[in-house]
């Protein structure tokens, strides 16, 4: 069995969205600063069911004139594990909270983790 323990939540405002992280989890942001570049992973616990995890093959952007794709192939929130994934900029960190550029994620969504961006293991060399 698996266990993912949620670190904190997204809330969503007019100008940016806020990472707001539980307090137990505060000190992991030791070292995160203004400027910097984070990814960040959530859990899209809306998309979270037995039948969407079910769902394989999707049309891109849900747009019916795009041939079906797999999930895998796709950036689609139905998934076998309804992971999303961002690569954000930090415009302000205040306490427990950490203001990014706006994300397509809904208030309350469950944030399982934060990982400083790094172009050398993040940026594939083509």
């Amino acid at each position: 069995m698996y266990y993912l323990k949620p670190i904190g939540v997204v809330e969503q405002n007019e100008n940016y969205t806020v990472l707001n992280i539980f307090d137990e989890f505060v000190e992991g942001l030791d070292g995160l600063k203004e400027g910097d570049y984070i990814i960040v992973l959530v859990w899209f616990h809306k998309n979270d069911s037995e039948e969407k995890r079910k769902i394989l093959k999707v049309h891109p952007r849900g747009d019916i004139n795009n041939p079906l794709k797999g999930v895998f192939a796709t950036r689609s929130p139905y998934r076998p594990n309804p992971i999303g994934k961002y690569t954000v900029k930090i415009h302000k960190i205040y306490r427990n909270k950490i203001f990014i550029d706006k994300i397509d994620a809904y208030n309350e969504t469950p944030i399982i983790d934060i990982k400083i961006f790094s172009e050398k293991l993040d940026c594939p060399k083509i």
